[in-house]
């Protein structure tokens, strides 16, 4: 990556908080930018942990960590000490800030260590936009060092990403990022239609930087794709008029000047020389001020261009050889390849023939070296294999090759139509079958649960209740296991139904197997065997156990609070227990015995066991 992507990482790569809000903190802490306090400072002053000062101080230092790398180096060693007292977003933001200032410090390894330390944990859900704005720095560092294969994995982790978090700020800058990659490898269609997913978000920016990244990567992309149309030209132009207006409300100088170059060259072509002389040298100073040579050595050259234009060739020589001093030094080298072939040509063109013929040279081993570079990238894309692209490049390939045996396709194409048909057939056949056979389960399911279920109480009918029961007493009989029984009746349960109605009836039966079945365990059977008639059969249970669970029981239903039924009686229930003995070879007897218990128990005044 060139330079100038370098410092747009820098600028871009954290959250910034609107200008209005920063002069807000600055004001609340009392400090200004000529002379501020240290805010860790502050924090250590007070002894006590605030959470919203650290927000101010990260909000602060993201604020000026491009115009004072060495200031934010020092507060971040300060900040760290509070790692684990913070919420996990200012834990996020803190090590944003420190990945950016290692890289800054030329700290490579250390900053791509803290990322992917990040990177390699899970991310909860809300906040997966930090997850993106790491990938993307992760990126820039990357391929700022020429290092392309990492780059573009990193860019296609981010790319599916930036669909799935509400974050404006991660899409501006993720897209802007693939935009320039994909300018770099040479691949002008993909870089202009992720500008342009990019500029169709342009109504939703609100603030300046973000609408200054958008409409530059719009237009320059679509100016490096269509420059060489006249017609365009002035929507270009104004393109770039407007990039820089908003480029300069959110105070990016480097981006102000990039876009006065581009309007600049535009007026050039159009042989508006005075225009483009005086914006020119607006971008060259702009650039000073940064400082940024790439953009001076880009200024520079264009000046040269434009003094060429109008036959001034010892003033554009002169120039020309500045921007190849500046270039020489950044180690630029595509710059340092296009000052080499304008020298070239203004020696000639001044009868400098020996000049000329150095130059010459000197253009040609550098543009190997560059075409070298280009490759190296190309090959590096190629490597990581991009699903999206890969795909487009196959369906390009797959149309190809449908030209190639269009007439093979038009004789097969009606046995596909068949085969088509006749697999949908199937298909339709196989659906509708098994959604019978699902109706067909499904109601199978709903009649066995009303053949074994009371539909009022919910509880196992008569005959599911003692068929299961009568099985389970005679496995428990055969190892001489106790098997009890629980019968037991409502008291005056018609006077209910007289006084009160059915419905009333009906909700005195549910509210009775609601508060039995709190007593009973998994193994027991609990049946309701005819109107007011319940049984409880209990496997593994002797007497003086069901006995206890009967007066349990009964104590429950006595303890039924009906006036939330709307009227207020007492309920009651008489009990019958009885257990199996060695002479039962069935539960009949046992059945018998208990009901008899009960209507003792009914004699004896109701309500006993």
């Amino acid at each position: 990556m060139n330079k100038i992507t370098f410092v747009k990482f820098i600028i871009t790569c954290i959250p910034f908080s609107s200008v209005t809000l920063c002069i807000l903190v600055l004001s609340s802490l009392n400090i200004t930018f000529a002379t501020t306090q240290s805010l860790n400072t502050k924090l250590d002053e007070q002894l006590v942990f605030n959470t919203e000062q650290v927000d101010e101080l990260l909000t602060y230092l993201e604020d000026i960590r491009t115009q004072e790398p060495e200031k934010v180096a020092r507060e971040l060693i300060g900040l760290d000490k509070s790692f684990s007292k913070m919420t996990k977003e200012q834990q996020y933001r803190l090590h944003l800030l420190q990945s950016h200032s290692y890289a800054l410090s030329g700290e490579m390894d250390k900053s791509l260590l803290l990322l992917s330390q990040n990177l390699n944990k899970p991310f909860q859900k809300n906040m997966l936009y930090f997850k993106a704005r790491m990938l993307y720095l992760q990126a820039n560092i990357y391929s700022h060092f020429n290092n392309y294969i990492e780059s573009l994995k990193s860019l296609h982790q981010l790319l599916p990403l930036l669909s799935k978090v509400d974050d404006i700020e991660s899409e501006v800058y993720g897209y802007s990022l693939a935009v320039e990659l994909f300018e770099q490898i040479d691949l002008n269609d993909e870089a202009l239609k992720y500008a342009k997913i990019l500029f169709g978000k342009y109504e939703r920016l609100q603030r300046p930087r973000h609408k200054c990244f958008a409409l530059y990567s719009y237009v320059n992309s679509q100016f490096g794709k269509n420059g060489s149309e006249k017609n365009q030209w002035a929507e270009f132009e104004s393109l770039y008029q407007e990039s820089f207006n908003q480029c300069k409300l959110a105070n990016e100088k480097m981006m102000m000047a990039l876009s006065l170059l581009g309007k600049a060259t535009i007026l050039m072509q159009r042989e508006q020389f005075e225009k483009a002389k005086s914006i020119s040298t607006a971008a060259l100073e702009l650039s000073v001020s940064i400082p940024y040579d790439i953009i001076s050595i880009e200024s520079y050259l264009l000046l040269a261009e434009i003094e060429r234009k109008e036959l001034r060739l010892v003033k554009s020589q002169e120039v020309a050889r500045k921007a190849l001093d500046l270039s020489l030094a950044a180690s630029a080298h595509e710059l340092t390849t296009r000052i080499y072939l304008l020298l070239s040509k203004l020696s000639e063109e001044l009868n400098q023939t020996n000049i000329a013929l150095k130059y010459l040279k000197l253009y040609q081993y550098s543009y190997s070296k560059l075409l070298n570079e280009t490759q190296s990238k190309i090959i590096a894309f190629e490597t990581t294999k991009l699903d999206y692209l890969e795909k487009e490049r196959q369906i390009r390939y797959l149309n190809k090759d449908r030209e190639l045996y269009t007439a093979k396709a038009e004789l097969t194409e009606s046995q596909r139509n068949n085969e088509r048909m006749m697999f949908l057939l199937i298909c339709g056949s196989l659906v509708v079958l098994t959604l019978f056979a699902i109706n067909m389960t499904l109601q199978k399911r709903k009649y066995m649960r009303l053949a074994q279920f009371d539909a009022l109480t919910g509880i196992f009918n008569r005959g599911t209740g003692q068929n299961l029961a009568e099985n389970r007493y005679i496995k428990d009989s055969m190892s001489g296991i106790d098997f009890s029984v629980v019968l037991f009746d409502l008291d005056r349960f018609k006077s209910v139904n007289d006084n009160y109605g059915h419905a009333m009836g009906d909700w005195v039966l549910k509210k009775v197997c609601e508060v039995v079945n709190k007593e009973c365990r998994s193994s027991d059977i609990f049946t309701r065997f005819g109107g007011e008639e319940f049984v409880l059969f209990m496997p593994n249970t002797s007497e003086s156990v069901a006995r206890e669970v009967a007066v349990k029981c009964k104590a429950r239903i006595l303890a039924i609070d009906t006036r939330y039924s709307g009227h207020e009686f007492t309920i009651s229930a008489s009990f019958g227990v009885a257990t199996s003995t060695e002479k039962d070879l069935s539960l009949d007897p046992i059945l018998q015995r208990a009901d008899i218990a009960m209507y003792q128990s009914k004699e004896q005044g109701r309500q006993c066991t």
